[in-house]
């Protein structure tokens, strides 16, 4: 190819690129042979082509396709050779910056960048140094710099005749793209970015002056792009552009005009003086009428933008709508790197995202599409980032954004930027913060400021010191006040503060100063709060100079949140000095000035809503002290103070509701209720029942909150995903949103109510993670299938859920999509059903189809089934302390009852119980042990009178009445076990779970096609035994005898000893609908996960050793609780019986979230569980194995209405029981130490 066509490709593309014809563009270039685009002079004008349009992936590959990079090695120590030319050079420094936007590939970048920049010296160029001076010479001649402006054109026309200079096109690429990289170096932290910025705008202006001065305008304009956008002064770059638009006369430079125009539009909105702002319009209507005219290909999309972001007469919600749909223009224009941007920065904090849900779920994914399309790795980290923030404020949302982060974060690029990565590990901190995962929290912010350390910017590190101290305090939070660990956490978190305060000042970081004395401030307020009598009030309060030094450095146009912290500062100072009415007015005087205000955010109004209600409540109180007899006024007006807090802190909430932050309004919610409970204290009247029934319906809307934000956990992961959600429900304020729920109930006289929030608050994350495996019957899969409109929304659904396997997704985008689908979903009847099974875990109520079929394969009517609860109290005194038991019938109807015992006896005796000598004798294995046992019996009393003997009552205990063995209390004259038929369940909807699964025996999965796990029915039972210990060999034989024994009675396959590892039982767990195990429990109270059936590793420890020199160890092996989470059990569930130590024992976390042994296996898929709920004797669960197989021999089983066998696990068990108390199994049974450890957890029956 000669020059002239080499000249005429590139001029072609060259045009193409100039007039945004990016299609055309890059349909001329495919047209071309791979021999063309390959030769290095086409590959750049090319890529350069791609980069502006923003296909990244395009350009890195036409750069491949070129001639190979003279950088293999960036380690090398050697120069570029000084024989190499310009187009060489101007090639590699461009494929750095490709590095850095297709791989963030930052490091290498830079390293290039410095040894190509250090061979042609382009940091200094004398040349150019050279060619400013000739300028400057000319400029020189006339003193009037008005006059100068004026002759610009005619100068520039004069000196492109007069001079040619000797900077050729690729050595103006080369300084281009060496300033372009050190500048995004230095936004990353690498480099100082003051400075960089600084001379970039220098030494590029200075080239672009020289190629304006000599008529090259395009060349010119080109540069003036980046120049203006890193100048630091705004109005000396709306200058340069003003300037460059007199040299850009004539129609020939039409594209140059209209680009500067919009150029100087956009920076005539950002300025702060209103005339400048005035000039937009005229600068507006100009440049639409020359893109016009020009026909450019995205420029009046550019100016649609302008004139939208800058608008004040929408809403933000609006103007993101708008911008969406400017995003698909520049995408139908070619345009990506604006139509990415246009999105990426769409969704503002101040728009309600639920208005716009739908909006927003197709913006982003759209935008993780085109991403993904145009290959920027640079761009993904941005767009997570953004996204991240976002998700961040918004409950429904926090799940999601913790998945994306940690996802992200494990496996970011090794380059990335010092910036981006600190930023990311700040927010993954903030949202392990929301969770109360403080220490998790810490250890983010610390690597933060770890990796902030490393960026140049000493504000970026400032602001990462910051949050490690805020981390280091909240640690505080997981140990109990005053300890020595709280006090350390404290002390650790100011210390640091104060540290880095100091060194704000010294490098005159003012707004970090002001920040963190703010912060010190609040901390030693809360100090002085937490310590403070009456005889310690102090005039001179430790937070006072830090609030004086705040107030110093503040300038006068702080923003109103900054001013807010001070007030609320202020106002917590004078209630240490007792000075509430003074306090109370300040928090209303500055409250009035923010009301009116349309740019203050929701947040900030809220927060001075909440300090007013809280002023306000603190000078009733003062009023209220005990012991003082108040005048008539004197009460009426505290009273009223009290209402003036209550409408504050409503106001408050409404706010707090528009920022979707699940935690405010959750605080937020308790406040007000606080305020209705001592407005409605004693018997309300009509007016207080009336405020008791509307605060009802704000409890439901914040509960839904927190529902949603639990939810908002991925439901993959197993294991860690209900250890989120745990997180989450554990919270203090969230614990007591459902208590309030149950004591608002029961004081409207509401007891079925009362108990639907009690159930509410139990086990939610447990049944949160078994709903999100919740099956679907067959037949309404079928109906599925032949609706083609419900069958395509169910294959979409399961695309996403599929999608969120990939650990490099972005979480949050496919949260709001899903969200978006199952709402499409529910509005289709068939979906509906399918929505309502999945969520009916969460409705507390089971199926009557489901449950009338049970109850028939066991002889019961509904009328005999009946839910037994208990609530206890917050710590109050009197009779408000004891705890209320709850029986709810079928039908709904549901009966309270207040004990006589208080959570604290309940605490009393499990200690005494349970708590003795290592080798002292069980309280309950006692000849005492059932008088001892009885003395809990005012935890059943009312059962009596509020069920019938021989009903089935599902126990669903309570806080530490987990660890009471409620079936084995006495009712009447019987153990209740023997009354009644007695299961447990941490909640009804885990009841729920294990009910759907049973009638989902031998159907298809959600997908509606037949694993292997769906049909396991062909299998017999398994039994297995391990006893490893040489020293009770004799009671290892009758163990074994005792299993082989069971298996011909009840049909099954038998594995002993070294046979039973821990590969093998889980083989064979889903090859059965029965496992029965025998041997020993490990419960690990300090890490319940550690909790394990103990096993062997496959060595038989028994068999002699005949040379007696080698040791044989204990040969076991643990199957632990995060082992038995991730088996795989058939579907349509199991039964298990564990005849092993602490089997059944739990660990129960605050919301009665449970987790050991039990609960792990009910989440893998089991319908049914019996185990024993402290260490038992081998003896007795052999004596109670023999009875309860031979009870369900003889009664137990009868064909269900599938043919299926039932066996009845509960009347077994009851009958077994019974003899075992009765001595019937032997003497030494016979107190409740060997009987009552036995526990039925699960369902009532199971099938063979």
């Amino acid at each position: 190819m000669d020059i002239q066509q080499l000249e005429s490709i590139k001029s072609t593309v060259g045009l193409y690129r100039w007039n945004g014809h990016f299609l055309e563009g890059a349909k001329f270039i495919n047209s071309l042979p791979i021999e063309t685009t390959s030769m290095r002079g086409i590959a750049i004008e090319a890529a350069q082509l791609y980069l502006v349009q923003g296909q990244y992936k395009l350009a890195n590959q036409i750069c491949n396709d070129a001639s190979g990079s003279i950088f293999d090695c960036l380690d090398g120590n050697d120069q570029p050779p000084s024989s190499w030319n310009e187009e060489i050079a101007a090639f590699e420094l461009m494929r750095a910056f490709i590095l850095i936007v297709r791989y963030s590939k930052l490091t290498s970048a830079l390293k290039i960048t410095q040894r190509v920049g250090d061979a042609w010296q382009l940091g200094a160029d004398e040349e150019i140094a050279s060619g400013e001076a000739a300028i400057t010479v000319e400029a020189s001649r006339d003193d009037d710099s008005s006059v100068l402006l004026k002759q610009v054109q005619v100068h520039t026309i004069h000196a492109a005749k007069r001079r040619s200079t000797s900077f050729s096109e690729y050595k103006i690429l080369m300084k281009f793209y060496y300033w372009k990289i050190l500048v995004v170096a230095a936004e990353q932290g690498l480099l100082e970015e003051k400075l960089i910025k600084a001379t970039a705008a220098k030494q590029i202006g200075t080239l672009r002056r020289i190629l304006q001065s000599d008529g090259r305008l395009r060349e010119a304009r080109f540069l003036l792009y980046f120049e203006v956008n890193v100048m630091i002064d705004a109005r000396l770059a709306l200058q340069e552009l003003e300037e460059f638009l007199l040299a850009a006369a004539g129609e020939r430079w039409n594209v140059e005009r209209a680009l500067t125009l919009a150029d100087i539009v956009e920076f005539r909105l950002k300025s702060e003086d209103e005339a400048v702002m005035a000039k937009a319009e005229e600068g507006f209507e100009q440049a639409r009428e020359l893109f016009e005219r020009v026909s450019h290909g995205f420029g009046n999309i550019d100016l649609d933008l302008l004139r939208l972001s800058y608008s004040h007469d929408i809403s933000a919600g609006e103007k993101f709508v708008a911008k969406t749909k400017i995003a698909d223009r520049y995408f139908q224009a070619g345009h990506y790197q604006n139509g990415i941007r246009c999105l990426v920065f769409a969704i503002s904090p101040e728009m309600i995202i639920d208005v716009y849900y739908e909006h927003v779920v197709n913006a982003l994914e759209l935008l993780q599409r085109k991403i993904d399309e145009a290959g920027s790795e640079i761009l993904k980290q941005l767009s997570l980032i953004h996204s991240i923030g976002q998700a961040c404020l918004k409950a429904p949302e926090y799940g999601f954004a913790l998945q994306s982060l940690e996802s992200y974060y494990a496996n970011v690029p090794a380059e990335i930027g010092p910036k981006y990565h600190s930023l990311m590990s700040s927010l993954l901190s903030n949202v392990y913060s929301t969770f109360g995962e403080h220490e998790k929290s810490l250890r983010a912010a610390t690597e933060g400021l770890e990796i902030a350390k490393s960026i140049i910017s000493y504000r970026d590190q400032s602001d990462a010191a910051f949050q490690v101290a805020v981390c280091a305090f909240r640690v505080s939070e997981l140990h109990p006040k005053g300890s020595k660990e709280a006090i350390e956490s404290i002390a650790s978190g100011i210390g640091l503060m104060k540290e880095w305060v100091e060194r704000d000042a010294q490098e005159g970081y003012h707004d970090g100063e002001v920040q963190k004395c703010l912060q010190i401030a609040e901390w030693e307020n809360m100090r002085a709060l937490f310590h403070l009598e009456s005889s310690q009030i102090s005039t001179s309060p430790a937070e006072q100079p830090w609030i004086e030094r705040a107030k110093r450095c503040l300038p006068d146009s702080a923003d109103a949140m900054a001013r807010s912290k001070i007030v609320d500062l202020e106002t917590r100072m004078l209630i240490c000095q007792g000075k509430y009415a003074e306090c109370l007015q300040i928090s209303v005087d500055h409250l009035e000035g923010l009301k009116n205000s349309t740019s203050i955010h929701p947040i900030t109004k809220a927060q001075a809503y909440l300090r007013s209600a809280i002023q306000a409540r603190l000078q009733a109180q003062n009023a209220f002290h005990r012991g003082q007899e108040l005048a008539p006024e004197t009460a009426q007006s505290a009273l009223k103070l009290v209402f003036t807090a209550l409408q504050f802190s409503h106001e408050a909430l409404e706010l707090y509701r528009k920022t979707h932050g699940a935690e405010l309004i959750l605080d937020c919610t308790l406040f007000v209720w606080d305020m209705i409970d001592l407005i409605t204290q004693g018997e309300p009247d009509a007016s207080g029942q009336a405020l008791l029934v509307a605060f009802m319906d704000e409890l439901r809307r914040t509960e839904k909150v927190c529902d949603e934000m639990r939810r908002s956990v991925v439901p993959i992961g197993r294991l860690q995903s209900l250890r989120n959600k745990r997180s989450i429900v554990s919270k203090q304020a969230n614990l007591r949103l459902y208590g309030v729920g149950v004591a608002l109930s029961l004081q409207l006289d509401d007891p079925s109510t009362a108990w639907l929030w009690l159930q509410k608050g139990k086990a939610r994350a447990f049944a949160d993670s078994l709903g999100a495996n919740v099956l679907i019957p067959e037949e309404l899969l079928n109906r599925v299938a032949n609706d083609r409109v419900a069958c395509e929304l169910l294959k979409r659904e399961q695309g996403v859920l599929e999608g969120l396997q990939d650990p490099l997704i972005n979480f949050v985008i496919s949260a709001r999509k899903l969200a978006s689908l199952r709402k499409e979903m529910t509005e289709n009847a068939l979906l509906s059903e399918i929505t309502k099974i999945r969520d009916g875990i969460l409705d507390l109520e089971l199926g009557d189809k489901q449950l009338s079929d049970s109850l028939s394969k066991n002889g019961l009517s509904s009328e005999r089934v009946k839910f037994v609860d208990w609530y206890i109290p917050p710590s109050a005194d009197g009779a408000k302390g004891r705890i209320v038991l709850f029986v709810r019938h079928l039908d709904g109807h549901t009966q309270a009852k207040r004990l006589s015992v208080s959570a604290p006896d309940v605490k009393d005796w499990v200690r005494r119980a349970f708590t003795y000598p290592d080798m002292a004798a069980p309280p309950l294995s006692k000849k005492t042990g059932n008088r001892f046992l009885k003395s809990m019996n005012g935890l059943v009393e009312g059962l009596s009178e509020l069920t019938c003997e021989g009903d089935l009552l599902i126990l669903s205990p309570s806080g530490p009445l987990n660890n009471v063995p409620l079936h084995a209390l006495t009712v009447g004259d019987e153990a209740l076990v023997v009354r009644n038929l007695v299961v447990y369940s941490s909640s009804i909807a885990t009841m729920g779970q294990c009910l759907n699964r049973m009638h989902s025996r031998e159907r298809s999965s959600p997908q509606g096609e037949p694993t292997d796990r769906s049909s396991p029915d062909t299998y017999p039972a398994r039994f297995f035994a391990v006893y490893e210990e040489p020293q009770k060999v004799s009671e290892r034989d009758l163990i074994f005898s005792h299993i082989k024994k069971l298996a011909s009675e009840f049909p099954g396959e038998v594995s002993l000893g070294s046979d039973v590892t821990r590969s093998h039982f889980l083989q064979q767990c889903p090859k059965t609908r029965w496992v029965h195990y025998h041997g020993h429990a490990q419960y690990a109270k300090d890490d319940v996960l550690k909790s394990a059936l103990v096993l062997s590793d496959g060595r038989d420890v028994f068999a002699s050793d005949q040379d007696g020199e080698e040791e044989v160890d204990s040969g076991t092996e643990l199957l632990n609780v995060s082992d038995l989470f991730n088996a795989e059990l058939p579907l349509g569930g199991v039964h298990f019986t564990i005849i092993a130590c602490d089997s059944a024992t739990q660990e129960i976390a605050p919301g009665d979230e449970p987790l050991g042994i039990i609960p792990a296996l009910v989440y893998a898929g089991a319908t049914s569980v019996l185990g024993c709920i402290w260490p038992i004797d081998s003896r007795a669960g052999r004596a109670f194995s023999d009875n309860f197989y031979k009870e369900l021999a003889l009664g137990g089983e009868e064909c269900g209405g599938d043919g299926d066998e039932v066996v009845h696990l509960v009347q077994a068990l009851r009958s077994t029981v019974l003899k075992m108390k009765n001595g019937q199994l032997g003497m030494e049974f016979r107190q409740p130490y060997y009987w009552a450890s036995f526990m039925l957890y699960g369902l009532w029956y199971s099938l063979r």
